[in-house]
């Protein structure tokens, strides 16, 4: 195995294993009153803002480099590895992370027990830290945002998948 792929293989090892006792310790606890359909999406809607300053922070990245740099400044694609195509990369990522968090959190909110969507926050917490770590890693180099994308990617993937479950079982 190449010495990259170790690397990858290490970092999306980590961050599974960083989510899945995240999750554990996110279950379970003590039953509290059933909660409202309308309270359990405004949970998951509300932990959404996560995800959302990820991308605003990517898009106000791009827009100050824009600004700054006479190269950027029509717009338009990057010109060359760097700073500005990684910003790039990582807003188109962080778009389609949203996307998903979005479809599973709002999922989960309605099909958690009551006493298990403490589940919601802990995802919004991987994700902000995940897309950190992805930017941050993608430009120190691009296996290094293996673990951000784990984070940010596996519960998403999980849930969806677990929600499939429960509906077509």
């Amino acid at each position: 195995m190449r010495r990259k792929q170790l690397l990858i293989l290490l970092g999306v090892l980590a961050a599974a294993l960083t989510c899945l006792l995240a999750a554990r310790n996110a279950l379970g606890g003590h039953g509290p009153d059933p909660v409202a359909t309308a309270d359990r999406l405004a949970l998951a809607w509300r932990w959404l803002l996560i995800p959302g300053l990820c991308l605003l922070a990517g898009i106000g990245a791009v827009a100050n480099q824009r600004f700054l740099k006479a190269d950027d400044i029509d717009g338009g694609a990057a010109k060359g590895p760097g700073f500005m195509e990684i910003t790039l990369r990582y807003n188109t990522n962080t778009l389609e992370q949203t996307a998903l968090a979005a479809i599973a959190w709002s999922g989960l909110a309605l099909t958690l027990a009551p006493q298990n969507l403490s589940l919601i926050p802990t995802l919004a917490v991987l994700f902000g830290v995940g897309r950190a770590a992805f930017w941050l890693g993608y430009l120190y180099a691009p296996w290094a945002r293996a673990f951000g994308l784990g984070l940010t990617a596996y519960p998403s993937f999980f849930a969806l998948v677990w929600l499939a479950f429960r509906l077509f079982s």
